[in-house]
């Protein structure tokens, strides 16, 4: 039994933080989105923030906001006008090209909150997914303000789970953090 209890208490750590997870995406969720469960979005940051510091996880919560004011301009910049070669649209490779060079610069503040480029990516990501619920928005401010209202709670909430998780692996043989050397 003790032997059991070892190899488990990890395990059932995560399961438990992923059931309060549940619970509370099955109160708020709904309520944000008729029918909608956002949980996967802390699912996203949860796992690509897993080991990351304090500081990095504020990043990318920061870097999820850049991202979809990123995914925004392209939607904006793909909507500004419509030339095709071929199958190519030629606006939408302007906004990509133009969009993700100036996301890239970003990596060169490394003094500043804004330089997390997996932070960006994700928020550019769950942009262009529409949330999974169809949720666009170019469609109205309010659609606009709500899928960066769910980004944003969903994305602390992955980021403290992630936390939690690293947070309860403190035993003799945690997993700890990742280091980033800069």
């Amino acid at each position: 039994m003790k032997k059991f209890w070892e190899i488990s208490k990890k395990p059932l750590r995560i399961g438990i933080i992923a059931s309060i997870l549940y619970i509370i995406d099955a109160l708020i969720g709904g309520l944000m989105f008729e029918g909608g469960s956002f949980m996967w979005v802390a699912f996203a940051f949860w796992t690509v923030f897993f080991g990351a510091t304090i500081t990095e996880r504020l990043k990318a919560l920061i870097g999820a906001v850049i991202g979809f004011a990123s995914a925004v301009v392209m939607m904006l910049i793909t909507s500004s006008f419509t030339l095709n070669v071929g199958t190519i649209s030629i606006s939408c490779l302007l906004g990509v090209f133009l969009i993700n060079c100036a996301v890239m610069y970003l990596e060169k503040t490394e003094k500043c909150w804004t330089n997390s480029i997996s932070g960006v990516f994700v928020g550019i990501f769950l942009t262009f997914s529409n949330l999974g619920v169809g949720l666009n928005p170019l469609t109205s401010i309010g659609d606009a303000a709500l899928m960066l209202g769910i980004i944003v709670i969903y994305a602390i909430l992955g980021l403290v789970c992630g936390f939690f998780s690293i947070f309860s692996f403190k035993t003799k043989n945690a997993i700890e953090p990742q280091k980033t050397n800069k």
